[in-house]
């Protein structure tokens, strides 16, 4: 059975006179949500009919299923609540009844969704990250600094020291790219061997590459389909485990 948020009662007092049991409504829904309700409007005179709206705040987010009943004694008028996916969190404004055929008109507030806790509980967490924080320095331990990445420098001279550099660390074992506590634990010599020599093999195939637009025509190699394409295995497999290597240890 749906929820009766609301029970109106019409013309007890006097003629066409309009009461409400509650004196304002709240549906709890979060945004995406929907819910059904119903209001119960009891009557103490004549049969009539009524008129249900809602003011400009709610339209489109409360429907009346039956918006114009026609109530003998007792009348049931479901309506659905919904709030759209991108749509406030909390909205506030009033569900009208008009009896006599439009001579009395009479509304109560209704507040439409529900204020978040989840800032709260974020904030709980955030304090229990400093409560152990605290803890932790109490005892003894240190935090480590967040290490900011500075900006590179410009220009070709940078550039290409940069590049040399890159070599050079590659072939002496001690790339940038692999320090840190899983590179101290996990790389070997077998490991280092093999970087050296996909660097290794990396720099012969651009040097013979660069060397064969380099040489004069006289001084020329020829290179055959099957050397070409043994020369871009060996290529690819080279860039593949050294590309591999940088971002498994980053």
């Amino acid at each position: 059975m749906q929820q009766i948020f609301q029970n109106v009662i019409i013309n007890r007092q006097e003629i066409n006179s309009i009461e409400f049991e509650n004196e304002n409504m709240e549906i709890s829904l979060y945004p995406g949500g929907e819910q059904t309700f119903e209001i119960l409007v009891t009557n103490y005179g004549s049969p009539t009919h009524i008129h249900l709206s809602v003011s400009e705040e709610l339209k489109g987010q409360i429907t009346f299923l039956r918006d114009n009943p026609y109530v003998l004694q007792k009348e049931y008028v479901s309506a659905v609540a919904r709030i759209p996916q991108e749509g406030r969190v909390l909205t506030k404004g009033q569900i009208y009844i008009t009896a006599g055929y439009g001579s009395r008109k009479k509304g109560f507030p209704v507040q439409l969704g529900k204020v978040d806790s989840k800032p709260q509980e974020s904030s709980k967490d955030e304090s229990y990250i400093w409560e152990n924080e605290g803890d932790l320095k109490s005892q003894g331990f240190s935090t480590l600094p967040v290490m900011k990445n500075s900006r590179p420098k410009s220009g070709n001279a940078n550039r290409r020291g940069g590049l040399f550099s890159s070599i050079r660390k590659g072939f002496t074992g001690n790339f940038s790219a692999f320090k840190g506590t899983r590179a101290h634990k996990n790389t070997g010599r077998n490991e280092k061997l093999l970087l050296n020599m996909a660097f290794g093999g990396l720099l012969l195939l651009i040097f013979s590459f660069f060397l064969y637009f380099i040489l004069p025509s006289s001084l020329q190699f020829s290179v055959s389909f099957t050397q070409s394409l043994l020369f871009s295995i060996f290529f690819v497999t080279c860039m593949t485990y050294i590309l591999l290597k940088i971002a498994e240890e980053s």
